[in-house]
């Protein structure tokens, strides 16, 4: 028999541990250390109140960990992470944790609960869809190195976030940037992350924001004919990191996409946004 309650007495080394174990046997493997793991959720403002688990005998078998921000203006809920023990699948554990999740998110007039899902995921697409959810948005992900041939810039300059005026890059944006790398989580944290750039903090052409730690890229733009230069932005970052992430292309910047994939940057996955009123 299956309870499921939410997540506010739960030591987070027991969660991180179901987590693994959830995410042993995915295609996209979980590569976080738990103090990692712990700091990602806090930046993202994960809510263990909103968030929910499935106990079996007493024992931590599945998660549904939401997280809460605004976003464009608005006060959303976010799947920031959901995860089943192999064990315990096909057991309807997830429905169950999102219809006791929502109830919970109904007290707090959220205007949408939103998450990410790996495209190839067929099954649990067709389960959000079933739900209620819509596919909005599609994203490119990339992780790895640049081709040692691919050559960077000495022509940049680099800045705590703390330094730089962020409201300029505006115009440089593409796509306003996904939840997982909003404007919030930066000004939350801005020791954190870094930003290199070309031109100057008044008339940047190309930037790229990055997590000192990991090398992570959170947010990134470019002013019209200078994809290059963005690209030697990443080239200088893989030089520094052994594996570089950046996750969220909008499938409506195809010559950004090209040009990752140029530099021969990984595009491992494609996601889709999916998002309901909650």
């Amino acid at each position: 028999m299956y309870e499921i309650k939410d997540l506010s007495e739960v030591e987070f080394s027991i969660i991180a541990i179901c987590m693994w174990e959830a995410f042993s046997d995915y295609y996209v493997k979980m590569e976080l250390s738990d103090e990692a793991l712990y700091h990602r959720f806090k930046s993202e403002n994960v809510r263990y109140d909103l968030s929910c688990g499935a106990f079996f005998e007493g024992e931590l078998v599945a998660v549904l960990l939401n997280a809460v921000g605004e976003y464009n203006g608005e006060k959303i809920a976010f799947d920031a992470a959901t995860g089943v023990v192999p064990a315990h699948r096909r057991k309807g554990l997830y429905s169950k944790m999102m219809d006791y999740c929502l109830e919970l998110l109904k007290q707090y007039n959220f205007a949408y609960y939103g998450l990410e899902v790996i495209q190839t995921n067929k099954p649990a697409v067709a389960t959000y869809r079933k739900m209620g959810l819509e596919i909005i948005k599609e994203y490119a992900c990339f992780r790895g190195n640049a081709k040692e041939s691919m050559k960077g810039t000495e022509n940049f300059q680099e800045l705590s976030i703390t330094e730089f005026p962020l409201e300029s890059l505006e115009p440089l944006r593409h796509d306003t940037p996904s939840f997982e790398n909003r404007i919030e989580i930066l000004q939350n944290f801005p020791d954190d992350y870094r930003i290199m750039y070309t031109g100057n903090e008044k008339e940047c052409n190309a930037f790229i924001i990055y997590q000192k730690d990991s090398g992570q890229v959170k947010q990134w733009g470019r002013r019209e004919g200078r994809i290059s230069e963005l690209g030697e932005l990443m080239v200088n970052l893989s030089e520094r990191y052994r594996d570089v992430r950046l996750h969220n292309i909008n499938f409506t910047d195809q010559l950004w996409i090209k040009k990752m994939e140029e530099l021969g940057f990984d595009h491992f996955c494609d996601q889709f946004e999916m998002k309901m009123d909650c």
